[in-house]
């Protein structure tokens, strides 16, 4: 994992920023499990802080009813 972290070029796989963009970049790699598409098994993703504090605030706010929060990218 240390190589890909050093690889040129990766990017947050949630919002695209490059790794010069933002703070930290984490990387993981999908095992399977239940709901994990076969083809993205031991592919690597990456997140940013960024992203991290966005969605922590989306799961830890009250839920408004109606309202729904679609994430696409």
């Amino acid at each position: 994992m240390i190589s890909k972290m050093k690889a040129p070029g990766f990017s947050c796989s949630f919002c695209g920023r490059s790794k010069d963009q933002v703070a930290n970049i984490v990387s993981g790699t999908p095992q399977r499990t239940p709901g994990v598409p076969k083809q993205m098994i031991g592919k690597s993703a990456f997140i940013c802080n960024e992203c991290v504090e966005r969605y922590r605030k989306i799961v830890t706010s009250p839920e408004v009813p109606g309202n729904s929060t679609v994430i696409t990218k």
